[in-house]
């Protein structure tokens, strides 16, 4: 089975802000899809300021990750929703199952156009963030809170993953990682 990943970054920074907690970006990847299952990967995000440092080391880790980055400079509100659209229905023929994080209800009619096409789609959100349309629309709701303990961001040194095909390092503030956990 093919998967890909389509992530809007503002939501997932907004869900992470309610939640309290640093979505480990690396871990949604191998979490989701073995390396050979995933087609893509794609994260949206906003450019607030094109000359922030930081945001364009987050940027870089990001692809470093293997994530394929859809970036635009906005002014006010984040919309990615048209171009997670258009990604989710050119890319169709490519994969079979699309883990899809946003709460946007603009995306819908996508979600059901997709599914019409024999198309599995996964939402991964928090409920109270995620239109109720949406949800519905969606093949399965995977609820953010639910994958904490797999998914949480902890800090530490030079992380590397352990028990996927290939090992990962990412350079991230230092800390300790629990021996034995994902």
């Amino acid at each position: 089975m093919r998967v890909a990943l389509f992530i809007d970054g503002s939501y997932m920074y907004l869900a992470a802000k309610r939640l309290g907690w640093n979505v480990d970006h690396r871990r949604v990847l191998t979490q989701f899809a073995t390396p050979e299952q995933l087609y893509n990967a794609f994260y949206y995000v906003p450019i607030t300021d094109p000359e922030d440092e930081r945001q364009q080391r987050f940027i870089d880790a990001l692809v470093f990750m293997g994530y394929t980055v859809r970036s635009r400079l906005i002014r006010g509100e984040a919309r990615f929703e048209a171009m997670i659209a258009t990604d989710l229905l050119t890319t169709a023929p490519r994969w079979d199952r699309a883990i899809v994080a946003s709460g946007s209800g603009d995306l819908a009619h996508t979600f059901a156009a997709l599914r019409a096409m024999g198309k599995e789609v996964h939402l991964l959100g928090v409920h109270e963030l995620a239109d109720l349309e949406l949800r519905n629309q969606a093949d399965r709701f995977l609820n953010l809170p639910e994958w904490r303990e797999v998914l949480e961001r902890t800090l530490g040194g030079r992380r590397t993953y352990v028990g996927y095909p290939v090992e990962a390092t990412v350079e991230v503030p230092p800390a300790t990682v629990e021996e034995g956990k994902p």
